[in-house]
């Protein structure tokens, strides 16, 4: 995984993974923890936060934080070892922003926006399970760094927007794009858009989605040697989105291993997947706080390190 960190993504990712199986945790294997990002690491002010994309140097990252008034992208910057208190990110403006995703090479972002697709228009409607949601739709768009200064967000063309329900982008290091959008049933599935010539090609669903399930929220690594995505597939916990690795083979994508038994550690469930500069650690979303107690109205980000999952796939 949206609209209000929790009336988008969490509408997403929770109306439309659902699993019907569940399994319990091998105690034998090491157990890897995970623990608190934000709050805890960033002083945010708010407890729904989601979708932390770092800079390529580590200095500077980028998230959604709602409140009442709805959500918005900003940014904490790392001074002196500490995260600093959150701003309102340049190009976000007065419009819904969400899910920003670095480019590799950290020359831009591409975020999802209700914002109007023309100017002077209205936001955006969504529509997905059979539900519209007024003004809480999504777009991609894209916003250019250059000398330290952020541009004019650029919507992307219609061959990746072709519906106002397109959410969770996540960029390879050849300007590719993997993003999200519903089916006829309402679920949402992963896509990918090859970039060839300086254009987006015709997007393709992911291998790895299964009927009857939603696969949400990429993270890619740059070369596409692993992929991390939320779905509610079978062995994830009823009515809850594990986190799911997929790894290149020649043959394409391997079949999916959950996280959460793959790191015994049953904190790591939930949606907004999004890697480390270093690929080693991953960021994930839920509503569950450093209690263990689950807060319907709120969202936290959590971290765990991934590295041992990454080797045993012949990835240092």
């Amino acid at each position: 995984m949206k609209k209000v960190i929790m009336a988008t993504m969490l509408l997403v990712s929770a109306a439309h993974i659902t699993a019907n199986a569940s399994q319990s945790i091998d105690t034998n294997k090491s157990k890897t923890d995970a623990i608190l990002f934000a709050p805890g690491d960033i002083p945010v002010t708010t407890n729904r936060v989601a979708a932390p994309a770092f800079a390529p140097d580590g200095k500077s990252v980028y998230f959604g934080q709602s409140n009442d008034k709805g959500i918005n992208i900003v940014v904490s910057y790392k001074k002196g070892g500490k995260w600093m208190a959150p701003l309102a990110a340049p190009f976000s403006g007065d419009f819904p922003n969400l899910e920003p995703a670095f480019a590799p090479n950290g020359k831009y972002i591409v975020f999802a926006s209700s914002r109007p697709i023309t100017e002077g228009g209205k936001n955006i409607d969504g529509s997905w399970g059979k539900q519209t949601y007024p003004g809480k739709g999504g777009n991609l768009w894209k916003v250019e760094l250059t000398k330290k200064v952020w541009g004019e967000p650029k919507r992307l063309p219609d061959v990746i927007n072709q519906n106002t329900s397109i959410f969770s982008p996540a960029v390879t290091a050849d300007g590719s794009i993997y993003f999200m959008k519903p089916d006829t049933t309402g679920r949402f599935h992963t896509y990918r858009s090859q970039y060839r010539n300086g254009k987006y090609e015709q997007p393709t669903p992911s291998s790895f989605s299964l009927p009857g399930y939603g696969d949400v929220d990429p993270a890619v690594a740059p070369d596409e040697s692993f992929l991390v995505f939320s779905s509610g597939r079978p062995p994830a916990i009823s009515r809850r989105a594990d986190l799911f690795i997929v790894f290149r083979t020649p043959n394409g994508w391997s079949d999916p291993i959950d996280l959460r038994l793959a790191l015994s550690c049953d904190k790591v469930f939930g949606v907004e997947a999004r890697l480390s500069p270093d690929l080693k650690t991953l960021y994930f979303c839920n509503q569950q706080n450093a209690a263990g107690v689950t807060v319907p109205t709120e969202q936290y980000i959590w971290q765990v390190d991934i590295s041992k999952v990454l080797k045993e796939h012949g990835i240092k």
